[in-house]
């Protein structure tokens, strides 16, 4: 019997595709398990790198030492290894466009930080006949600094009562307060948050965020009395004397305070969360009375100690803060605080003697709102523990001119002022003098205000001065004025009068008076918190919030 031939056997063929089927099995299997194993590898090793990036942005400084460490502790380096590990500061701008060009590495100021590490995977069926293969990962995380500072919160003084009179006008009740109750109200610093919280628990309010507060509106004598809860002796005394007399004009709390992100916090959590804005009760007080929705206008009799003034009247006319405005805030770089638009009108009437009789000058002043913007701040560090920031300053213009200013120019700042000359001197018959003038101080481009740790924590003003102000800005004005003599009659014919002997004794007569209107002008403002031609900022903290990763 003829035996059939291997090739053409058929019998076991089950077998053997079992065999070649279970062995092909095996190693797509043993490839699918290297590749699930790199595959969770890689997810760690970014987990940890992303982790190192969150932790090392926190302090840029150490960023190297603290991404090792935490990639040590996870087990993704060797202790005190660098190996494949990269780690790069810079600054990160979120406003870019291009999001590859956001993270800027070896920029300042330092507020990001990049980790890269790469390391030969783990096969453990592959070895045979592959290399272990490479395997990478990349986070940047990065920290916004929260800057708290406050714009045109200079210390109100004494004057004559000018300040007692012009606060008891803004705040819609009397204020008769003497020196010590001022340096008492200027000494008493009040967290922003504990004021917020205690003026929550004046309206019944318990739940909400501080942003549905900051809608609201809210009575002078309301915050007068919220205050006086935070604070002890003369000033809790004064403060609860404003408190009891009256609700007083209405104040819109969002202009006084911007909270920026805070702003979502619960009333009620961040009292006691260190956000880091504080204040003396008295820059509140001025900046409430700035905003105060009372008079459009106020009017004030003054006296002098200038033999020949007669009688001088202020008026004074305050429009509310651009959009975007406010006294305090908390943000990021960018955020702006802006001081409210200003008008005075003085009227002088001088003796003017046998030659001139009664002379009456009439004078305008226009300060435009004052800026402040973030423009650069870094995180607290071992170096500086306060961290810093940088603000950009652009003082208010100001126009100081003889001329007549209306009552509804006075408090409509989209009316313009008059330039045109006044009659000062009149008398009938014999001699009529027009004078003209006008001087006028723009700052059009920012002046950078920078603050360091040590500026932060010893709560240390700054001051940006338009830098062409006069030291006297009313004798300025004199010393520009145009006297126009209109002598009437014979008397010119006879050489009894001429004009250049009107002219000269007129600017005789009115220079004493420079002084006293400088004085005069400078106290109506400092009872607002705001200067000729100048502005004041203080920074009370910068705050850094969690790092995020944003790459």
């Amino acid at each position: 019997m003829k035996r059939p031939s291997f090739w053409g056997d058929e019998r076991g063929n089950m077998a053997m595709l079992f065999a070649f089927s279970l062995t092909l099995s095996a190693i797509v299997s043993a490839l699918a398990v290297d590749a699930a194993a790199l595959y969770h590898e890689r997810r760690q090793m970014q987990a940890g790198v992303d982790l190192a990036a969150i932790t090392a942005a926190s302090d840029p400084a150490r960023a190297a030492e603290i991404a090792q460490s935490v990639l040590a502790e996870a087990r993704l380096l060797a202790p005190a290894s660098t190996e494949g590990l990269i780690v790069r500061t810079g600054h990160y701008d979120p406003t870019i466009a291009d999001i590859d060009q956001r993270f800027r590495p070896g920029a300042t100021p330092h507020n990001a930080v990049e980790v890269q590490l790469e390391r030969r995977g783990d096969l453990h069926f592959a070895t045979i006949f592959s290399a272990p293969p490479l395997i990478a990962a990349r986070g940047v995380a990065a920290v916004t600094p929260q800057v708290s500072f406050s714009i045109g919160s200079r210390l109100a003084s004494l004057n004559g009562g000018l300040v007692n009179t012009l606060l008891s006008s803004l705040l819609g009740t009397t204020v008769t307060l003497n020196a010590l109750d001022y340096r008492a109200l200027a000494e008493a610093q009040v967290d922003a948050f504990s004021f917020l919280d205690a003026l929550a628990t004046r309206f019944g309010i318990t739940a909400g965020h501080y942003d549905d507060l900051l809608a609201m509106r809210a009575g002078t004598g309301a915050i007068a009395g919220a205050l006086a809860g935070l604070t002890n002796g003369t000033a809790r005394a004064v403060l609860s004397r404003l408190a009891g007399s009256g609700q007083g004009h209405m104040v819109a709390i969002g202009e006084l305070l911007s909270l920026g992100a805070a702003g979502r916090h619960q009333i009620g959590a961040a009292g006691s969360g260190g956000l880091g804005i504080g204040f003396s009760a008295l820059d509140l007080l001025t900046g409430a009375a700035a905003l105060a929705d009372g008079p459009s206008q106020i009017s004030l009799t003054l006296t002098a100690n200038v033999p020949s003034l007669a009688k001088l009247d202020l008026s004074l006319g305050v429009g509310e803060p651009p959009q975007g405005g406010g006294w305090f805030a908390i943000g990021p770089k960018g955020t702006i605080l802006r001081t409210a638009q200003t008008r005075l009108r003085l009227r002088a009437e001088l003796l003017g003697g046998a030659l001139l009789g009664g002379v009456k000058l009439p004078l305008w002043l226009d300060l435009a709102h004052a800026e402040a913007m973030v423009a650069a701040a870094t995180c607290p560090s071992p170096a500086a523990p306060r961290g810093t920031a940088s603000i950009a300053v652009r003082p208010g213009a100001l126009r100081l001119a003889v001329g007549e200013m209306s009552d509804p120019a006075l408090s409509d700042f989209g009316i313009a002022p008059s330039l045109a000359p006044v009659r000062a001197v009149d008398v009938i018959g014999v001699l009529r003098v027009h004078l003209s003038g006008l001087v006028e101080v723009a700052q059009s481009k920012p002046i950078r205000l920078d603050f360091s740790s040590a500026d932060i924590a010893g709560k240390v003003m700054r001051t940006a001065r338009t830098q062409t102000i006069p030291s006297s800005l009313v004798g300025s004005l004199f010393k520009s004025l145009t006297a126009t003599p209109e002598i009437l009659g014979n008397l010119l014919g006879l050489n009894l009068i001429s004009p250049a002997g009107v002219t000269a004794e007129l600017l005789s007569l009115l220079s004493p008076l420079a002084a006293t209107l400088d004085l005069t002008i400078d106290g109506a403002l400092a009872s607002l918190g705001l200067g000729l031609g100048e502005v004041d900022i203080k920074v009370h903290a910068v705050r850094c919030t969690n790092a995020v990763l944003v790459g």
